[in-house]
This record gives C-alpha cells, sequence and structure tokens, in this order.
C-alpha cells in the first residue's frame, strides 16, 4: 500500500511538470488540463500523507515535491505567456489556409474566441478590464460573423484585425502566411527605374491608408504604410484591401522627377516566389550569402559602418563588433556608424553588447511591465551598469542610420542612443514607439490557421522625461539618402 500511494505521487508529479515542455514543444494542451493536474496532484499527496505508512522525512519530502509540481501545473497553463504558442514547436508550420479558402460561420467564431482568449490573458493592455472599444468591436465582428454562411481566411484575417488594431500596438496583429504567395512581377524593375507606386485603380496610396487604417496594427503611420506597401503587389494582399486581381489592377507610378505613368496588371502578371525570382534575376547567394551582421572601415574618412540587418545576439554578433573595434582602435578610427535601416529587430543584448565599447558608467534603459496571465510583474530600475571592455573603449563620434523599416529591438537601439545622448541618429523615425509593447507569443487560429502575435510586456522609454512619441533623428532625411547624410556630416 505504501508503495502504491508513493508511485502514484510521483507519477502525477512527473506529469504534471512535463507538462510544460511538452506543450512548448510538442502539441496544444488546453488550459484546463493543467489544472486538472493540478487538483490530482493535490489530492493524491494529501492521501499519501493520510494513508501511507511512511515515515515523516518521506511525507515532508513527496508533500514538497508535490507542491512545486502542482505549482509549476498551474502556472504553467494559467501564466506561461508561451502556453499553447507555436514558437517553440518543433516543425512547426505557420503557413495558413489559402487566403481565398472559405470557412464556416461556427468555425470562424471558433477562430475568433481563440484570438480574444489569448488577447484578454496575454496583452498589457487587458490586465485588469477590456477597454470599452475593444468589447464593442468584438461585438460587432461576432454579430457579423454570425450572419455570415461562411468567409473567406483573408476575410476573417481582416475582421479579428479591425479588434487588434485598436490597441495601436505593432506587435500584436492577425497575419495570413501564404504557401503560394503571389508577388507582382514588375514591382522590382519598377524600383529599379526609380518609380514609387502612387495608386491603385485610381485611389492614391494616402486615401488607402486612410481607408485601411482600422486593418492594419501599427504605432507610427510610417509603419502601416510599410503593411501597405507589401499589400498592394501581392494578390493576397490586394485581396485584402478590397481588390479583385482578375479584374485587372492599374498602378499609378511617379518618378522621383516627377514623370508620370499607368500599368495594368491582371493575374498572370502575380508569380510565385521562385517563378518570381526566376523572372528578377534573383540568385540564391544574392539573398543567402551576405551576414547579417558585417563591417567595413574606411580609412580615408576615419569612419567605420557596422551593418546591422537583424538584431541577432550570437557568436558572430559578438565576434564581428569585437574585431570591427579592434581595427577602429588599431587604425586610430574617429567616427563609427550603425547601419539598422529596415531592420525588423530580434534581440536587445545586441545594444548592451555595442555599448560595452563605449566609455559610458552607465545608461538609462527601458523598464517594463510583463503580463503574466492574473499575474503582472514591473521589472526593471531603468539603469544599467555598463560592464565596459575597457581595451577598446571607443570616444569617438557615433552615427545610428534609421528608417521606417527600423522595429522593435533596432527601434530600442536608436532610443538609447538618444535617451543617452550616446550619439547621432540620421534618417527617419523608427517604425515603432518607445513607450509601447513587445515580447510578443506567436499562435495559430485553430481553422483558419492564420498566424497570430500578441504583446506579453509593456515597455517605458529609457528616458521618462521625453513626450516624444517616437525616436525623432537628429538629421531627419529619407532612410535612401542616410548614409549620403552621414558623410556630409563627416565634412
Amino acid at each position: 500500500m505504501r508503495k502504491k500511494y508513493l508511485l502514484i505521487c510521483i507519477l502525477l508529479d512527473i506529469v504534471a511538470i512535463a507538462l510544460i515542455p511538452i506543450n512548448l514543444f510538442l502539441f496544444s494542451i488546453p488550459e484546463y488540463v493543467g489544472i486538472v493536474f493540478t487538483l490530482l496532484v493535490i489530492a493524491t499527496a494529501i492521501l499519501f500523507i493520510l494513508k501511507s505508512n511512511s515515515g515523516k522525512s518521506l511525507k515532508v519530502l513527496m508533500c514538497t515535491c508535490s507542491v512545486i509540481a502542482a505549482a509549476l501545473s498551474m502556472l504553467g497553463s494559467c501564466c506561461l505567456p508561451y502556453w499553447n504558442s507555436i514558437m517553440f514547436r518543433i516543425n512547426a508550420d505557420y503557413h495558413s489556409r489559402p487566403y481565398d479558402y472559405e470557412i464556416s460561420s461556427d468555425e470562424a467564431k471558433e477562430d475568433l474566441e481563440y484570438a480574444m482568449k489569448y488577447l484578454k490573458k496575454l496583452h498589457p493592455a487587458l490586465y485588469r478590464d477590456i477597454p470599452d472599444d475593444i468589447s464593442m468591436q468584438y461585438a460587432n465582428v461576432k454579430e457579423e460573423l454570425e450572419k455570415c454562411g461562411s468567409i473567406s481566411v483573408n476575410e476573417l484575417g481582416r475582421k479579428i484585425e479591425s479588434i487588434f488594431s485598436i490597441l495601436g500596438d505593432g506587435h500584436t496583429y492577425i497575419q495570413g502566411y501564404y504557401d503560394d504567395r503571389r508577388i507582382m512581377k514588375y514591382y522590382r524593375q519598377w524600383i529599379s527605374e526609380g518609380y514609387t507606386i502612387t495608386g491603385i485603380n485610381g485611389i492614391s496610396i494616402e486615401q488607402l491608408l486612410a481607408q485601411n487604417s482600422a486593418y492594419y496594427s501599427f504605432e507610427v503611420e510610417q509603419w502601416e504604410y510599410e503593411w501597405l506597401s507589401d499589400d498592394i503587389v501581392t494578390v493576397a494582399g490586394l485581396d485584402y484591401l478590397g481588390f479583385d486581381v482578375k479584374n485587372g489592377i492599374e498602378y499609378t507610378l511617379a518618378s522621383e522627377s516627377g514623370e508620370v505613368r499607368t500599368e495594368i496588371c491582371f493575374l498572370e502578371d502575380y508569380l510565385i516566389w521562385d517563378e518570381y525570382a526566376e523572372f528578377n534575376n534573383i540568385s540564391d547567394s544574392e539573398n543567402n550569402d551576405e551576414s547579417f551582421v558585417r563591417y567595413t572601415i574606411d580609412s580615408e574618412n576615419s569612419l567605420a559602418i557596422l551593418y546591422l540587418d537583424e538584431c541577432t545576439y550570437n557568436n558572430e554578433y559578438i565576434e564581428c563588433v569585437r574585431k570591427m573595434f579592434e581595427e577602429v582602435k588599431a587604425l586610430d578610427i574617429q567616427n563609427v556608424a550603425v547601419d539598422i535601416r529596415n531592420n525588423g529587430g530580434g534581440s536587445d543584448m545586441v545594444v548592451s553588447e555595442f555599448f560595452r565599447y563605449l566609455d559610458i558608467d552607465s545608461y538609462k534603459i527601458v523598464s517594463m511591465g510583463w503580463r503574466l496571465g492574473f499575474i503582472y510583474i514591473n521589472l526593471g530600475s531603468g539603469i544599467k551598469q555598463n560592464d565596459k571592455y575597457n581595451e577598446l573603449l571607443f570616444d569617438g563620434e557615433v552615427y545610428l542610420l534609421t528608417s521606417a523599416g527600423t522595429f522593435s529591438s533596432a527601434m530600442e537601439f536608436a532610443e538609447y542612443v538618444k535617451d543617452n545622448e550616446a550619439g547621432t541618429i540620421i534618417g527617419e523615425a523608427p517604425g515603432n514607439a518607445p513607450n509601447g509593447y513587445g515580447e510578443v507569443a506567436f499562435f495559430q487560429l485553430p481553422n483558419s490557421k492564420l498566424f497570430m502575435q500578441i504583446s506579453t510586456k509593456r515597455f517605458y522609454r529609457a528616458d521618462r522625461n521625453c513626450l516624444d512619441k517616437q525616436v525623432i533623428p537628429d538629421i531627419e532625411c529619407n532612410g535612401d539618402e542616410a548614409m549620403e547624410e552621414l558623410y556630409n556630416s563627416l565634412k
């Protein structure tokens, strides 16, 4: 009898704890399963204490193990932001059903409820209650879904996004990732010729932005433009905006010199990626050979430029930055620039690593609140002591090149430079706000398979006294012109 109760306790403790890695890496488990196992662990522990004739020390040990297992099981299912997230799944498939695939009203409502469940569970803005405007739009969308017989995946994404967009959080959104994403084949050619798309079917880009602002999540208007710019050159994106490619799409193009022309494209002019790459002579080496981090030294202008395409903190980044500063010191370079234009973010550790080469004892950083289910934790003092590389400290001029595509942790790079007066920022304001949200969890809706990501942290600007809604560059210019402006600044 003693062994029976002991084995049951041990087995349930193991299973309760194992639910967390199983959920993170393998497959989804309803939250109630974690709660059920929590109760079972507690019940069997009590039963073991009452029924077993084991000694006091063993009972104390098993009781302690059961309490830990029960706590982990409960916190995992109810508080862990990544419970049922797909971001750590082995061989996860992020692709959605085709954009025009029809699902039933019931399936659409199930997806809506799934999206709202995790929005309410995770997003800091919904910690205490649901804002009225979100509740109202949710009710409107639910009513619309109840009345429809079926709905396309794209239209469902549009409706749910009309709820998410109210938050004004560029990190929280619904999006379709489609297998057969078809891209307008002349787009790359038009760009190389110096043309920009200024209108679709007689509707200006400015009008499209105004008409569709409720269907994109953004903090900065330029980030909405980034979303729209992608959609207007893909079949699924045009469908999302309400255009039917089968009827033909008339693009209005304008050059920098003021020349305007129109081009009409039909379905056959939109190609899947392999065909698009072949049509535009895009080779694999063009996409894959260049590292995400690299640098050049311009001795004539006493300038080192670090090119950072993504905020990935790994040995490659650490070694590249160190090698650059070793050359900077050896050649007595007086200017260091970091190009983070169109860097979509990643880890903010890349910023901390770079700052270790600056002669700064401490610097202002973001503080934050972290939503963990029914728990909300405030983190950070807002000050970081700089663990400097004293043998390679740089005391020259620091420049940062930014664009509207500078986002998330890349924006944070600009924020730290700006708020600590550590250098000069050249270009456009980054695409999200320093007082905003981030640290996302990824999900996939059960029926449409639409991709969803939700912020779990609320960030507060490094310089709490700064009232700017964006990180404003010291030298403002178009992002494409930032490098030219950098060289002008050195003269």
